[in-house]
């Protein structure tokens, strides 16, 4: 359902909204819609999407936040919460009882901080040879 509403913004904010809704060769109103649909916390109603965004954001933000973590805690864990640092400490053990503790029904991204902030992960794959 579409509900047709009358809304005032900044001259210079609607320029903004009209050269991307140009760029994506859309109406301007289906860019606010995006924009819009983007920036507000998912429908509480779907539980589901909440912890997909939640994961999302501190995952993003982990990434985000790297370069500052490997030259602070290169080799430590990391705890993050609404894209903040929220804990560290050298033994992931100890970090996770503290964490579920603290925040038991809330998403809390937790990595141990390396030289990259997403592993590479490399699979073999058999081979099979022909049997004479």
């Amino acid at each position: 359902m579409i509900e047709q509403i009358t809304v005032s913004i900044p001259q210079k904010l609607y320029r903004r909204v009209s050269d991307l809704a140009r760029a994506r060769n859309q109406p301007v109103d289906d860019v606010l819609a995006d924009v819009l649909e983007q920036a507000l916390p998912a429908d509480k109603s779907s539980p589901n999407n909440s912890e997909e965004d939640a994961v999302e954001r501190e995952m993003r933000a982990f990434i985000q936040m790297h370069p500052m973590l490997k030259k602070k805690y290169l080799g430590q864990h990391v705890a993050m919460l609404n894209g903040q640092l929220i804990d560290v400490d050298e033994d992931y053990g100890a970090l996770y009882e503290r964490i579920d503790a603290k925040y038991p029904d809330q998403f809390v991204w937790m990595a141990k901080v390396e030289d990259e902030p997403m592993p590479t992960l490399v699979f073999r794959s058999p081979r099979l040879e022909a049997a004479e």
